[in-house]
C-alpha cells in the first residue's frame, strides 16, 4: 500500500524493481540470442565468398571462363552480405533512438489494402490464399504509416514462406479495447513455426534467394513495435496434428478522433 503522502510503499517499490529486473534480464536475453543468430547467418554469404576466392587462389579453376563465374559469384555473395548488413544496422539504429517512428493517426483500411497489394502475388505463387479484411468504419491506430506497413508486410511474408497449404487471414479484432486495436493474423502452419528455435543449425550452402530466417525478422517486427509502443503476442498455436490455426495479435493505441 501507499502511505498517506501518496508515495509507494516499501513493498510496492520492491514489486517494481523485480518487474523491471525481470523485463531487462528478459530483453538482454532476447538481445543475446538475436545478436548470436545475426552472426550466424552473416557466415553463410561470407563463406560463400571466401571459398570462391580461395578456389580462384588455389588455381582451381578449369579456365578463365569459370575464373570469372567464380568472381562474379563471390561479388553476388559479398552485395548480399552488404544487404543483410545494411538491414540491421538500420534496427540497429532504431533500437538506440536514431530513427525514431514518425507517429500519426494512420487509417487500418488503407494499410491493410497496401499489405495485400504488396503480398497477394506472393500468396498465389504458393498456392495460399491471402484474405484481408477490412474493418467496418474509418479505425484509425497511432503508429508510423511506413512502419505499420512494413510490419504487416514481413508477418504475412513469413507466414507465406513458411506455410504450404490454406488460408492466411488479416483482420480487425472489432471486440479490440476502446483504447486499443487489435489486429489478428491468422494463418495454417506447423506447430513450431513460430517457436523459436533452441540452437543454430549448421551453416548450409548460400543462395542468392535465401532470406534472413523468421526468427531475425520476427525479432525486427518486435523492435519496431516497440518503438511504437505495441506489442506482438502470440494467441494459440497449432497442436500436433495442426488442428489449431497459429493467431498473432498485434496491439497498438487508437487514434482517439475528435
Amino acid at each position: 500500500m501507499a502511505d498517506l503522502n501518496g508515495a509507494p510503499s516499501p513493498q510496492q517499490n520492491n514489486l517494481m524493481l523485480q518487474l523491471a529486473y525481470s523485463r531487462a534480464l528478459e530483453m538482454a536475453q532476447f538481445q543475446a540470442g538475436f545478436l548470436a543468430r545475426t552472426a550466424h547467418e552473416l557466415r553463410s554469404p561470407l563463406n560463400k565468398a571466401i571459398s570462391l576466392h580461395q578456389m580462384i587462389l588455389e588455381g582451381l579453376c578449369d579456365d578463365p571462363q569459370e575464373e570469372q563465374e567464380f568472381v562474379a559469384e563471390a561479388q553476388a555473395a559479398s552485395l548480399k552480405l552488404l544487404e543483410y548488413l545494411d538491414f540491421l544496422i538500420r534496427i540497429s539504429k532504431i533500437e538506440i533512438g536514431r530513427v525514431v517512428p514518425s507517429l500519426q493517426a494512420v487509417s487500418v483500411a488503407d494499410t491493410f489494402e497496401e499489405v495485400k497489394a504488396m503480398t497477394h502475388l506472393q500468396a498465389t505463387d504458393r498456392n495460399l490464399r491471402l484474405q484481408v479484411e477490412l474493418p467496418n468504419g474509418d479505425v484509425q491506430v497511432w503508429a508510423d504509416p511506413t512502419w505499420l506497413r512494413n510490419v504487416l508486410t514481413m508477418l504475412v511474408e513469413i507466414a507465406i514462406d513458411s506455410c504450404d497449404r490454406g488460408i492466411i487471414h488479416l483482420t480487425y479484432d472489432a471486440d479490440s479495447p476502446l483504447e486499443a486495436c487489435h489486429i489478428i493474423m491468422t494463418d495454417d502452419r506447423p506447430a513450431q513455426a513460430w517457436q523459436e528455435p533452441i540452437g543454430l543449425s549448421a551453416v548450409g550452402d548460400f543462395d542468392l534467394e535465401d532470406k534472413l530466417s523468421s526468427s531475425l525478422r520476427m525479432g525486427v517486427v518486435k523492435t519496431m513495435l516497440q518503438t511504437m509502443k505495441g506489442t506482438l503476442t502470440l494467441l494459440s498455436t497449432p497442436d500436433l496434428q495442426g488442428h489449431q490455426p497459429t493467431r498473432l495479435q498485434i496491439a497498438l493505441s487508437r487514434h482517439m478522433q475528435s
